[in-house]
C-alpha cells in the first residue's frame, strides 16, 4: 500500500515548469549545484552567487537541527514566471526550484527580509524532512537507491511537511509566515464561525475555501503549538520517529515521542487560543459596523469607487471564473459586531439585497482601474508560451480587451486623472516603479530609489503625488509618498511588520492603509505633510501619535479605498468562506495604532541567532550545465508480472530526469525464463528546443500465441508472436489561459516476427511467419480546447474542445496496401446556476471512427471510459480511456470499420464534506451526482461486411450489427488518497435500453476512476 500511494504521488506535476531553453550555468558548492541561465547577464550569475551562499547557510543550520540528506542537491534559480514561488523534489534526486520573483503581490508570503533566504529555506528544510530514511525504509533505501516507495516522510500529510517548513523558515530568517498574521487568519475566521476542521480536513486536495492554503495555515498553526510544547529537539526526534516507523501514518503516536502531546492534544490547544482571540476581537471602528456587497466569498482583490454609489472589484467567487463585479454601495447586509454568534457565511447573506453584476472575465485578480468612460486599466496573466507565465497590462471596455503592453511583465497599475499610468515591472529579486504610456513604453522613474522593492503604487486625485509601498533589505516596511518623479517626499508609517494597499482621501489629506502590527490585518490612517510644507531633505514621521486605526474586522481588513465623498471606505474582509467586500463609515478619530513589531512578538517560538550572519556569495568559477549526473539511475524497482503462455516474468525499471525537464527517460525490462523471452521498453524525451518536445521510445513485447492443428483438429504446436516499435515523435503546443491548441507528428516502425514450437510449423524459408512483416505508419494529431472551470467544479463547466487523430499505415513489402484510419471528438459544457456548492452543468460527447477496408484493426465500441491507475507494474485498477464507450455493455461488445457515439451527461453537486470521517491516509472531499444517456454503434460496410467479418474486424450481419443505446446514474466520490493525492471514484449503474440482436440488456454496475469525459 506504501508503494501504491507513493508511485501515485511521485507522479504528480509541479505546479509550474521551468524552462527548458537556453544556455544555463552551474556554481559548484560544498553541498549545491546552483544553476542559472547564462543568457540573463551578469546579473544572473550574482543573484546564483548570492543563492549559493543562502543555500550554504541554510545547510550549515539545518544540519544542527536534522540529519542532513544525502548526496549532492541541485537548485535552480527560475524567472520564466510572474509569481512567487518554489518547490522541492526528492526523487529521483534531491532537487530545489526557486522563481525568483519576490511576493509583492501575495500577502501571505510579504513577511520577509530576503525573498531568496527565505525559500531556499522553506524548500531545503522539505529536503532534509522528506529525505530522512531509518530502520526497514534505511536498508530498502541501501537495496534498491532512491526508490520512490521508499521515502517514509514523504507519506506524511502536507500540513505536516508545510507546517514544518514554515517554522524553519522563520527561524532561519527572523521573519516568515510563524510571525505574519496573515498565516492566523484562516485559523482566526473559523474560530469566529466555530467551523474549525478537525486534522482529518486538512488535505490539499480539499475543495473548501481556502484549498491546498488550508495545509499551510492550519500546519503552520500546529507545528507551531508543537515546536513550542517540545522544542527544536522535538521536531528531530519527531522526524526520525516517521522516519523509522514501518507504518509511518501513525501521525499522533510520532507526535507523542517528538513533542511529548499528541496532535490531537495540541490542537485542542490551539483551538483553545484562536477562540479566546476571536472572543475579545472588536470590529469596526467605534462609529458604524460593515456592510456586505460581495454575494460570495473566496478570493476577491481590489476593491475600488466607480463613483460615490458603487464599486468594483476582482472574484474568484468559488462558482465563476475569474471576473470583473459591480455593486451598488448603498446596498448590503449589516455585518452583527458580535462575533462567533454571528459569523460571516454564504447562508445569511440575503441575495435578494446583494445582487453584484459580472461585468466581464479575467485571467487574474488585480485591480480594474477607472481610465475615463466606461474604460479599465488592469493587469492579468498570459503564457507567451508553454513555460512562461507573464502579467501585462491592459484596457477593457465591457467584455472586450485591448492589450497595452507584451511580455512586459506589469501588475498592480494605477490610473491618474489624465490617462497616466503608473505600475510595477517585475524582476528576479526586485521590482521597480514604472510609467506606461497609452502606446504601452514603459519608463522607469527617474529618481526612484533603486536599493528597494516597491508595490502597490496610486495616484492622489490631484495627480501630483505617488503612494506606493516600500521594501527594504532590512526587512523593513513603509507606506511612502513619492513625487511626479519618484523621489521619496514623505515616510508616513513603517516597520518590521506587514503594509499594504496605501491610497490617498480624495482631499489628498490623507493616507489609508493597512497593516498587520496588530497580530491582525487592520486599516489605518495618518495625516500627510502639506506637499508646500516639504523640507528639502526627506520628511520622516518619527512619531505614531497621529496614526490612527480607521477600521478593523475581527479577522482581518485588506485593502481600503475611500469613497469620492470622503464619507466611507470600502475593504475587504477576511471570513471562513473566503474574502468580503464590504462598506463601513471612514473614521478618522479612531484609537491610535498599537501592537509589536515582528521581531518583538515574544509569545512565538524564538529566531536563530545565525540567521544575521554575513552571507558570503560563493567564488567557485562556474562551468556549463551538464544534465548527466542528474540523469544517471538513482534507484531500480523489482517488476513480477505474468508473460506469454502464463509464465511468470521478472524484470526491473528505472526512470531519470535533469531538474531542466530538459532530457528525461524511462526504462524497464522483463525476462521470461521459462520461454528464454523478454520484454522491454525505452523512451527518451528532449525538451530543448522548447517547442517542439521531441520523444522517442523503442520497445519489444512477446504478446500472443496461436495454436496449429492439422485437419484432425490434433494440436501441433504453438506460434509466439514478436511485436518490436520505434516510434518517433514531435509535439507542439501553444497554451493560453482561455484558449489552448496542441499538435503532434509522428512516425512508428513496428517489426513482426514469430517462433514456433517447432520450426516446421513457420513454413517455407518464403513464407509470411519465416520472414516476418514490418509496418511503417504515420500519424498526426490535434486538439484545440476553451474548457474552463471555477475553484468548486465538479468537472469542466464552460467551453468546447475538439481533437483529432490520424494515421497512415502499411505493410513495407505492400506498399499500395496501406491503410488511413482517424477519429474525431467534440466536447461541450454548458453550466447551470442552480442551487449546490457548485454549478450544475450540461455536458455533451461526441465521437467518429473512420478506417477503410484495408485496415487491420477495427474500431471497438461499448463498456466504460476512465482512467486506468497502475497500482504496480502490470497492476492497474480503472478503466482506460475509450473512444467509443457505451454503459451498460461489455467493452467490445460490437466492432466495425466505422463507429459513431455520443453521450450525454446533467451532472450535479450533492454535498462538500466537512467532518467525514477519514480512514488512514484518505480523505473524502465531496460527492455529486451524473445521469447520463449513451449511445454508439460500429458498422461495416455493406459490400465488405460478410468479407471483414471472416476476419473478425466487422459483425456478421444480422448479429450484433446496430445501435445501442443505455441510461443510467452514476455517484462520484472526489477523495485524495496519502492524505493529498486527489482521486475520483465513479459508482455506476447502466442499463441498455436499444441493443442489436447478440448484445444483452441486463446492464452492469461497475466502479471506475477519473472523469468519463
Amino acid at each position: 500500500m506504501l508503494l501504491v500511494c507513493f508511485m501515485v504521488s511521485v507522479s504528480r506535476v509541479a505546479s509550474a515548469q521551468v524552462d527548458p531553453r537556453g544556455a544555463v550555468r552551474t556554481i559548484p558548492t560544498a553541498h549545491f549545484r546552483v544553476h542559472f541561465r547564462a543568457d540573463s547577464g551578469a546579473m544572473a550569475e550574482a543573484m546564483a552567487r548570492r543563492a549559493a551562499g543562502l543555500a550554504e547557510r541554510a545547510y550549515t543550520q539545518l544540519a544542527r537541527e536534522f540529519a542532513p540528506p544525502a548526496g549532492t542537491i541541485d537548485l535552480l534559480l527560475a524567472d520564466n514566471v510572474d509569481f512567487s514561488n518554489g518547490f522541492a523534489q526528492i526523487f529521483p534526486t534531491n532537487r530545489i526550484v526557486v522563481y525568483a520573483v519576490p511576493p509583492v503581490e501575495a500577502i501571505e508570503l510579504r513577511a520577509y527580509a530576503d525573498w531568496m533566504q527565505l525559500v531556499i529555506t522553506h524548500e531545503l528544510t522539505h529536503i532534509f524532512h522528506l529525505d530522512r530514511a531509518r530502520g526497514i525504509w534505511a536498508l530498502g533505501r541501501a537495496i534498491f537507491g532512491r526508490n520512490p516507495a521508499l521515502f517514509p516522510n514523504a507519506l506524511t500529510p502536507s500540513w505536516v511537511k508545510e507546517g514544518l517548513a514554515i517554522q524553519y523558515e522563520s527561524k532561519f530568517t527572523g521573519m516568515g509566515r510563524v510571525y505574519a498574521a496573515e498565516s492566523q487568519a484562516a485559523g482566526r475566521a473559523a474560530a469566529v464561525a466555530d467551523l474549525i476542521p478537525p486534522i482529518s480536513q486538512w488535505s490539499a486536495a480539499t475543495s473548501r475555501f481556502p484549498r491546498g492554503g488550508t495545509a499551510y495555515a492550519y500546519g503552520a498553526l500546529l507545528m507551531t503549538q508543537a515546536r513550542r510544547v517540545g522544542g527544536d529537539s522535538g521536531m528531530r526526534r519527531f522526524v526520525d520517529a516517521t522516519a523509522s516507523y514501518p507504518i509511518p501514518f501513525l501521525l499522533n503516536r510520532a507526535a507523542t515521542i517528538g513533542f511529548g502531546q499528541s496532535f490531537s492534544s495540541m490542537l485542542t490547544d490551539v483551538t483553545t487560543s484562536l477562540q479566546r482571540q476571536a472572543a475579545v476581537a472588536k470590529d469596526s471602528a467605534s462609529n458604524g459596523v460593515w456592510r456586505l456587497l460581495s454575494q460570495r466569498g473566496w478570493y476577491a482583490e481590489a476593491p475600488r469607487w466607480l463613483g460615490s454609489d458603487s464599486v468594483i472589484w476582482a472574484a474568484s467567487n468559488g462558482r465563476d471564473v475569474a471576473g470583473v463585479y459591480v455593486a451598488d454601495a448603498s446596498s448590503g447586509e449589516p455585518v452583527p459586531v458580535r462575533t462567533a454568534s454571528h459569523p460571516i457565511t454564504p447562508r445569511r447573506l440575503a441575495p435578494s439585497r446583494i445582487a453584484p453584476s459580472r461585468i466581464a472575465r479575467r485571467n487574474s485578480l488585480a485591480a480594474n482601474v477607472p481610465a475615463g468612460g466606461d474604460s479599465m486599466v488592469f493587469a492579468q496573466v498570459e503564457l507567451p508560451d508553454p513555460y512562461r507565465v507573464y502579467s501585462d497590462l491592459y484596457m477593457g471596455r465591457g467584455t472586450h480587451e485591448r492589450r497595452l503592453t507584451t511580455n512586459a511583465r506589469l501588475s498592480e497599475p494605477d490610473v491618474r486623472g489624465d490617462g497616466a499610468i503608473v505600475a510595477v515591472q517585475l524582476h528576479a529579486e526586485s521590482t521597480r516603479l514604472v510609467r506606461v504610456s497609452a502606446a504601452g513604453v514603459v519608463t522607469p522613474f527617474a529618481l526612484l530609489p533603486t536599493a528597494s522593492t516597491w508595490a502597490e503604487p496610486r495616484w492622489s486625485r490631484q495627480g501630483d503625488r505617488l503612494a506606493a509601498i516600500q521594501f527594504l533589505p532590512t526587512g523593513e516596511q513603509r507606506v511612502v509618498v513619492l513625487d511626479t518623479m519618484g523621489a521619496l517626499q514623505e515616510i508616513v508609517t513603517g516597520g518590521a511588520s506587514v503594509f499594504a494597499s496605501p491610497s490617498f482621501t480624495p482631499d489628498g489629506q490623507r493616507l489609508v492603509w493597512a497593516s498587520d502590527r496588530s497580530r491582525r490585518m487592520q486599516i489605518e490612517t495618518a495625516r500627510l505633510a502639506a506637499p508646500n510644507a516639504w523640507p528639502d531633505t526627506l520628511h520622516w514621521r518619527t512619531s505614531q501619535s497621529d496614526v490612527r486605526v480607521a477600521a478593523r474586522f475581527r479577522t482581518g481588513a485588506y485593502e481600503p479605498s475611500v469613497s469620492p465623498d470622503g464619507s466611507r471606505i470600502v475593504a475587504l474582509l477576511y471570513a471562513v468562506d473566503g474574502y468580503h467586500v464590504a462598506v463601513a463609515p471612514f473614521d478618522t478619530t479612531g484609537p491610535l495604532v498599537e501592537g509589536l513589531n515582528i521581531a518583538e512578538r515574544r509569545d512565538l517560538p524564538p529566531r536563530d541567532a545565525s540567521s544575521n550572519d554575513v552571507v558570503v556569495p560563493q567564488s567557485a568559477a562556474s562551468h556549463e550545465f551538464q544534465a548527466l549526473p542528474q540523469l544517471r539511475p538513482s534507484y531500480w524497482l523489482p517488476i513480477v508480472g505474468q508473460g506469454r503462455l502464463d509464465h511468470a516474468t521478472f524484470g526491473i525499471a528505472s526512470s531519470g530526469a535533469d531538474i531542466l525537464g530538459r532530457h528525461a527517460w524511462a526504462a524497464d525490462v522483463e525476462v521470461n525464463p521459462a520461454l528464454h523471452e523478454w520484454d522491454g521498453a525505452l523512451g527518451y524525451q528532449y525538451a530543448g528546443f522548447g517547442v517542439p518536445v521531441l520523444n522517442l521510445s523503442a520497445s519489444q513485447a512477446w504478446d500472443a500465441t496461436f495454436g496449429v492443428t492439422d485437419a484432425r483438429q490434433t494440436v501441433l504446436g504453438t506460434i509466439g508472436r514478436r511485436r518490436r516499435f520505434v516510434t518517433a515523435s514531435a509535439t507542439f503546443s501553444r497554451p493560453r489561459i482561455r484558449t489552448a491548441w496542441a499538435g503532434t507528428i509522428g512516425a512508428r516502425y513496428e517489426l513482426r516476427d514469430f517462433s514456433a514450437t517447432a520450426d516446421s510449423l513457420l513454413g517455407a524459408p518464403s513464407a509470411l511467419l519465416r520472414r516476418g512483416t514490418r509496418y511503417p505508419e504515420l500519424f498526426v494529431g490535434g486538439s484545440f480546447s476553451t474548457l474552463r472551470r471555477s475553484a468548486t467544479a465538479i468537472a469542466y463547466e464552460e467551453g468546447v474542445t475538439l481533437s483529432n487523430t490520424t494515421s497512415y499505415r502499411w505493410r513495407e513489402d505492400v506498399p499500395s496496401n496501406g491503410s488511413w484510419r482517424s477519429v474525431l471528438t467534440g466536447r461541450v459544457y454548458v453550466p447551470l446556476d442552480l442551487p449546490g456548492f457548485s454549478r450544475h452543468v450540461l455536458s455533451l460527447r461526441t465521437s467518429a471512427g473512420w478506417t477503410d477496408t484495408r485496415t487491420a484493426t477495427a474500431f471497438d465500441v461499448g463498456g466504460v471510459s476512465g482512467v486506468a491507475s497502475s497500482l504496480l507494474p502490470g497492476v492497474s485498477v480503472g478503466d482506460p480511456a475509450r473512444a467509443f464507450p457505451v454503459r451498460g455493455v461489455a467493452s467490445g461488445v460490437q466492432r466495425g470499420l466505422r463507429a459513431l457515439s455520443a453521450s450525454a451527461e446533467y451532472r450535479l453537486p450533492l454535498t462538500m464534506f466537512r467532518k467525514a470521517p477519514s480512514p488512514v491516509a484518505l480523505f473524502f472531499d465531496r460527492v455529486s451526482l451524473t445521469l447520463f444517456s449513451d449511445a454508439g454503434r460500429a458498422w461495416c460496410p455493406a459490400p465488405f461486411a460478410a468479407q471483414e467479418a471472416s476476419l473478425g474486424l466487422c459483425e456478421r450481419p444480422g448479429t450484433r450489427d446496430g445501435w445501442m443505446a443505455s441510461t443510467g446514474v452514476e455517484l462520484v466520490l472526489d477523495a485524495a488518497v496519502q492524505y493529498d493525492i486527489p482521486y475520483r471514484v465513479r459508482f455506476g449503474a447502466g442499463v441498455p435500453f436499444v441493443t442489436p440482436v447478440g448484445v444483452s440488456r441486463r446492464g452492469a454496475v461497475y466502479i471506475s476512476l477519473g472523469s468519463y469525459y
